[in-house]
Parts: structure tokens; sequence; C-alpha cells
């Protein structure tokens, strides 16, 4: 049990084994349709013939701003098998965050939800490198956008002579993955077929196997519900099931309709399920394996209650995943043990290693460089920061124990991680600061109930001037993605700093949520993705 040599670490050997082998296997089920093996690698081929038509080249970025749906999977699937770069747009982004994205990619292609248009206009003045917009949905969507891009939909796309299958090389890059920066906005992983196909692999691992059915609930744009879930499916000859967003309601019903076996959980995600009453069919499931990041806080209540196994992993864009915890040896709070094909140090800040059950940061180091990072696109200076002499430094701090398990232990950078997603405090802070009765800002995690974080931000006023909370989150709503506005918001006469002028952030963190401290979802404004 093991990965194939790293030369077969590519989208179209994966294709090319399959087709062989369960050519009529169904591959693919979603809201938009079902598609086999056969079916599946011919649409995306033709889609990929129809981004040759608009002019997309080998190895050239093509932008996704895409909800979950069959369309959506097998446009990544046709970039890839295209040998295109796929630059996957989180679907809550709008304005800076958005045009940021386009244009540090320089995707002279968008692939965009009809609904999603709309904040494409806002910012279609400040795009350098956008020429064609290609609508999923109403073209007449992007009418206003005319004369500016050129825009067509994606039926084009479908319906366009296919390219050639091709032999693909492993260091092709697959993907720009734009992850959370702490100190600046937003940067652009590079990632290679082999950084993605080990990522997404878990042929090392007991599960899933062939014949399993997976269930993808996370969004396509994010590695967990792409790669985690539609590409590991085609891997391990698998099924994958694919629905518009995770719904607690909807969860169980689902994972029976589809005689769902594998799925991939937020620990957010697995204490809202364990949160709702308790029912007397709750194991009556066929659900085998739930592989969680991190665990549920009462993983073995969890795997009792609704007769699952739980499994555990730990990965990043720039390393991939290099932790899996098995079932059979799963305790709480882990994140895993090391996977082989890397090595792994905890460190002190002077880059010794840590005894162990002392916290360190993890640094990591593949025996094959193409299963990690090649680096920041456009970002040489951060690149020689994070990759130094073949070790990724992860930012992540861990402790191990003495067994060999690792425990993520906390951030040693300034990002968050909330509802899956990370969240730069600096990128907040930087809209926040924005608004006319703000002077300056900060914003640090605190803990939430549902196993990650939530975001608080501790705001001074201008001189003069008073921050009203509820009218801030207004002014916030309006600007930030939805998981990245603030839970609760704290007035500040100062911020603690260093006698550099840095600010204190352990000492608000530490402070936690007091009398003072606003909640937004008390008051009663609740965000979630849908919102706009």
């Amino acid at each position: 049990m093991g990965l194939p040599e790293v030369q077969r670490r590519t989208i179209s050997a994966v294709y090319e084994r399959i087709l062989e082998r369960i050519p009529d296997a169904l591959a693919q089920v979603g809201p938009d349709g079902v598609y086999t093996v056969a079916q599946s690698h011919a649409r995306s081929l033709r889609i990929a013939g129809g981004l040759a038509g608009l002019g997309v080249a080998r190895q050239q970025p093509v932008a996704l701003l895409l909800d979950n749906s069959l369309d959506a999977v097998h446009a990544w699937t046709g970039t890839a098998l295209g040998g295109m770069v796929e630059v996957p747009v989180n679907s809550a982004y709008k304005g800076t965050f958005l045009s940021h994205v386009l244009n540090d990619s320089g995707a002279s292609a968008l692939v965009v939800e009809a609904g999603q248009v709309e904040r494409v206009a806002r910012v279609a003045g400040d795009l350098t490198a956008l020429r064609t917009v290609v609508v999923h949905g109403d073209p007449a969507a992007a009418d206003e956008l005319r004369g500016r891009f050129r825009v067509v939909g994606f039926d084009e796309l479908t319906a366009a002579d296919p390219v050639a299958p091709q032999r693909l090389d492993p260091a092709d890059l697959m993907a720009y993955m734009y992850t959370s920066g702490t100190t600046g906005a937003s940067k652009g992983v590079l990632v290679s077929h082999a950084h993605a196909y080990t990522y997404a692999s878990r042929e090392d691992q007991a599960r899933p196997r062939a014949g399993d059915r997976i269930l993808v609930t996370l969004p396509l744009f994010h590695l967990a519900g792409q790669w985690f879930g539609v590409y590991q499916a085609l891997i391990h000859e698998s099924r994958c099931v694919v629905v518009p967003s995770f719904s607690v309601s909807g969860f169980w019903p689902t994972v029976r309709e589809h005689g769902i076996t594998v799925t991939v959980l937020l620990g957010a995600m697995a204490e809202l399920l364990a949160q709702r009453p308790a029912r007397p069919d709750d194991a009556d499931n066929p659900l085998e394996l739930a592989i969680m990041a991190p665990l549920a806080s009462d993983v073995r209540g969890f795997s009792a209650r609704f007769g699952v196994e739980a499994a555990a992993v730990y990965g990043m864009s720039e390393v991939g995943a290099v932790l899996n915890g098995p079932p059979e040896t799963v305790v709480g709070g882990e994140a895993g043990f090391p996977r082989e094909g890397y090595a792994l140090r905890l460190v002190d800040p002077a880059g010794d290693d840590v005894p162990t059950g002392e916290i360190g940061e993890l640094w990591v180091r593949p025996d094959e460089p193409l299963t990690v990072m090649r680096g920041y696109h456009n970002l040489p200076e951060k690149t020689a920061e994070t990759l130094v002499d073949g070790w990724v430094h992860t930012g992540d701090a861990f402790r191990a124990d003495a067994e060999g398990r690792l425990f993520f232990s906390d951030r040693m950078k300034d990002a968050l991680r909330r509802r899956g997603e990370n969240i730069s405090s600096f990128e907040v802070e930087r809209v926040i600061n924005e608004h006319p009765a703000v002077y300056e800002s900060a914003v640090v995690a605190v803990p939430s109930e549902l196993t990650e974080d939530e975001i608080k931000a501790v705001v001074v006023s201008q001189e003069g001037a008073s921050v009203d909370p509820e009218e801030l989150t207004r002014f916030l709503v309006d600007r930030l993605p939805y998981f990245m506005v603030p839970r609760y918001l704290e007035i500040a006469d100062s911020l603690p700093k260093t006698p550099t002028q840095k600010v204190h952030k352990h000492v608000l963190r530490d402070s936690g949520i007091h009398e003072r401290v606003w909640d937004r979802e008390a008051a009663g404004i609740v965000l979630r993705r849908g919102d706009r």
C-alpha cells in the first residue's frame, strides 16, 4: 500500500488508469447531473478545448469563481487535463480581495457564476489582465461587461472541440492556490501536479478504497473539497457526490440517500452535527469514515453516537497533507502522525529541535521536492522566507507526544481560521481602518464553541469621533467576505504595544470576551455563505 512513483502523479495518469479499468462506472453525482468516468473525461477535454479557443495556452492561468456543481468540477478537471493552471477564487471574495487574486494571477479568462458577475463589474476598472469572462448561467448577466471584456456562455466551452489527451509532467503547474497572508495580501501557492496528487491521495491509508462513495460538502475552491474530495475519489476509483454546501439538517439524509461511506468534516461541522438533539436512529446510516480537520472535541462520543470511525489529518496549501491519524489509534486533539515521504521537525525560534511535549514551529522537508510548493507566485522574497534549504517553514506550532503523534497548538503568525477559512488579520484590519471614525484596530482569534476561531476586533476611535459597533459591522459586511466579518467588537482607548509600536496581540487574545465586548450574533446579525 502506497503512492505510485512521482512520474505517475498527474491527473492525466489517473484518468488513463481508470478509463482502462472502469470507464462506465459512475464517477460524479451532483445537483446538475451524473457522469461516468468516460463522460467526465470527455466533457473535461471539451472544456479544455473551449478555453484553448479563447486563447488560454498550456501553463497559463484560468480563474474559476464558481459554486459547487459538476460544471465546476469539470471546469477544474478541464484546465488540469489541458495543462492549464487553475486559479480557484473564493466565492465570498469581493472588492480588493477579488481584484487582487485576478490581477496577481494574471488570468486572462474568468469562469464565473452569473450571480457573481456584479462583483466583477464593481472592480472591472481595476482589472489589468482579464480579457474574457465566461458566464456560468445566463450570459445576459454580464451585458454591462461587454465592450470591456469578451463575454461568452459556459455552454460554448462544453460544446467546443476537445483537446487531444496529453501526457502531463508531474512538475507542470496545476494551480495557484491563494492563501491568506499575515503581513500582506493573499499569496498564490504554486502547486504542481505531483503536489496536488500527493495531497489528494490516501493510498498510504486504509480508506478510501475502490467502491467507496465520497461526499463533498466543502467548497470546490478549497483543497479539502476539490482535491481531498473530487480528486481523491478519482484516484481511489470511488464515486464522488457533490452537494452545493454543508447543511446540518440535510447532511444525514444525503448520506443515507446516496449510500455515502466516506466524507471530510471540518471540526466545526462535526460540532454542529453533534449539537443536534440525539435520535434513536443516529447510528443507522451507511457512513463508515469521517476524516476530520480538526477532530471533534469529543471524537469518541461522536463516533459512538453515529457509528462512524474518525480519522485525523493535517495539511496546508504549501506542503499538502503531511499528518494522518488512523481511526484505530486516534486520540482527542491530535492532528496525526508524520506521513511517509516527509521529514518533520518542531523547532524553537533559534531553529533547534524542541524536546518531546514542548511546542515548536513545524518544519517540513519532502523526500520528493515536487510534493510541496514550488514557491509563491511573483513573491521571491516570501518564497525564500518560507522555503529554506529544502525545509518549508509552516508557521504553525505543534507539540509531539511520546508516541510521535502531533497536536496542533497555535499559529505562530497572525492568521486566524474560522469555519474552515484561513483569514489574514492584516487584511481585516486594513478594511476596518478604512472607516472614517476608526483610528486603528487589531484583530485576534478568540475561542469558538465550534473548535476553530471566532474573530475579535479591538478598535480605537479617531479623536473626537465615536464608533458604533453595529454601524461598523454594516460597513464591514459591504466590504469583507462574510467569514471575515468579526463577531466580536471592543472599543478601546488604545492598543497595548511594544516599544517598537507593535501591537501586543497576546494581551488582546488573553483578555477574551468580557462585558465591554459587543457580540454581533447576540445583536441579531448572523452572516452565512449566501450573504452578498
